[in-house]
């Protein structure tokens, strides 16, 4: 049943009101034309929910922003979404085209630190990010009495006589839904194995990032990145949030989270006082394919942003995971599938059922 204004529908029921489903759903798409955003491909979603996200074709289908009834859930950074042909690579550049946005993929082959691995220089978080995507399909439909919206997009990474790898994103909600649901696919068509260093950096900021949130996740072990993370009761104060404060100098967490049966596992972010209302999120996952959680926690006046980041590794740089010997391999004519459910917890009680489900997992 489609769920719409508190009240479930059938597919006769509902369109018995409505010329078109776009009247209260559907998917959008524009180009961009603004300064650095400039030809850019976006595409609206509205849910019906309360929810609504965009996604943009012309940087791997990501998600720069996202709202639920009109509270910003996303971070945006100072440098505003931007076309691809402004991507620096050396070093820490990547940060010149961080739009932040509720998700920023890095990866496919390198994340995490600059280095050089094997005599190849890498920087920050790899390419995949300003990677425009090809054969992308927008579907809306009725199945049954759902009316199902998704969007579709291959991205490449691939050089001559090097790395032949594939991202096809499947992004899918339905009306009245107050999340949606993420399915990766990683193709290596190459014949030689390709390291897989895949970081979902999704990123949430103000108001629903304040003083009164928190993370909630079943953690079992924190390990503080560097010294810096850990000084000032780092690793004690990582779940919580203080005011915005000048020269804060940015602290990374790596979590190890408990599992369900089925390997199923999940990181929330939660706020009893946005506004006056109980609101949240939460991601769903597979810890068998997304085995690593960073928390990056940044309460920098101007720059307050948490990003919270599943990923195949820990985002320590290529030439470390490989040193380490944890980088994980994707080897010839193989794919790798990941898939992730964003939902928004609106109200008390959902607030406290992730609670109990996070001690559950304890």
């Amino acid at each position: 049943m489609a769920r719409f204004l508190g009240q479930d529908w059938t597919k006769g029921g509902l369109r018995a009101y409505l010329s078109d489903a776009a009247q209260v759903a559907g998917a959008f798409p524009c180009v961009l034309s603004d300064g650095k955003s400039d030809g850019v491909r976006s595409v609206s979603v509205r849910t019906g929910s309360g929810l609504e996200f965009s996604v943009l074709p012309g940087r791997a289908m990501d998600i720069p922003q996202a709202w639920y009834r009109g509270v910003p859930l996303h971070f945006a950074s100072a440098t505003g979404i931007t076309a691809p042909a402004y991507y620096e690579e050396p070093e820490l550049r990547w940060l010149r085209t961080f739009f932040g946005g509720l998700l920023a993929t890095c990866g496919i082959t390198y994340s995490g630190a600059p280095c050089v691995d094997q005599g190849e220089a890498l920087g920050l978080h790899g390419r995949i990010g300003n990677a425009g995507a090809e054969n992308v399909c927008i579907s809306e439909e009725w199945q049954g009495d759902e009316y199902c919206i998704t969007l579709r997009g291959r991205m490449r990474e691939a050089t001559v006589m090097g790395e032949n790898i594939t991202l096809t994103r499947t992004l899918t909600t339905r009306l009245g839904a107050s999340g949606f649901q993420l399915h990766d696919l990683i193709e290596n068509r190459g014949f030689e194995p390709q390291p897989l260093m895949m970081l979902y950096h999704f990123n949430f900021g103000f108001p629903l990032l304040s003083p009164a949130a928190r993370v909630v996740a079943p953690i079992e072990i924190t390990t503080p990145r560097d010294d810096q993370a850990a000084r000032d009761n780092g690793v004690a104060e990582c779940r919580g949030f203080c005011e915005p404060r000048a020269n804060y100098a940015e602290k990374v967490f790596f979590h190890q989270l408990r599992a369900d049966s089925a390997e199923r596992t999940f990181v929330g972010l939660v706020n009893t006082d946005v506004g006056g209302q109980a609101l949240g999120i939460v991601l769903r996952y597979s810890r068998a394919q997304l085995p690593q959680l960073t928390e990056w926690k940044m309460m920098g006046k101007g720059c307050y942003v948490v990003g919270l980041e599943p990923g195949t590794v820990v985002p320590v740089g290529r030439a470390k995971a490989r040193e380490l010997g944890t980088l994980p391999l994707l080897e010839a004519q193989e794919s790798y599938a990941v898939d992730i459910d964003f939902e928004v917890l609106d109200g008390v009680d959902r607030i406290t059922e992730l609670e109990a489900e996070a001690d559950t997992l304890r």
